[in-house]
């Protein structure tokens, strides 16, 4: 479709919305879905539980990838990625757990509820 000056289009890269959520998190929905289908893990997420599940943690504008960011964790490792089995935790946390079990060589352990915000 060949555009026309002075017609404005819906999408001015030409591409329609996927999901139906706000602009930066239709793309980071997006992303966390790609991610977990290459690394071969299971996505039970809808892009409206997703999107619920970081506003009602209250911590929308701080979701990054800097330790004063948050993340959210499965609770357990072989269950799928879902609002039953994820939390919503605070990046210094998560790193800090990933790197006591490995230096000490310890069993991984599951995330429980109270370490969620």
């Amino acid at each position: 479709m060949p555009f026309k000056k002075g017609q404005p289009t819906a999408n001015p890269r030409g591409r329609e919305k996927i999901y139906n959520l706000p602009h930066p998190w239709n793309r980071k929905y997006s992303r966390a879905q790609s991610q977990a289908k290459y690394r071969k893990e299971e996505w039970a997420f809808t892009a409206e539980s997703w999107y619920a599940m970081w506003v009602n943690s209250g911590k929308m504008e701080y979701i990054g990838k800097h330790s004063h960011c948050y993340c959210m964790v499965r609770k357990d490792e072989v269950e799928a990625w879902g609002p039953h089995n994820c939390i919503i935790v605070t990046r210094r946390m998560h790193l800090k757990k990933v790197m006591y079990e490995n230096c000490h060589n310890l069993p991984k352990t599951n995330w429980k509820d109270e370490h969620g915000v």
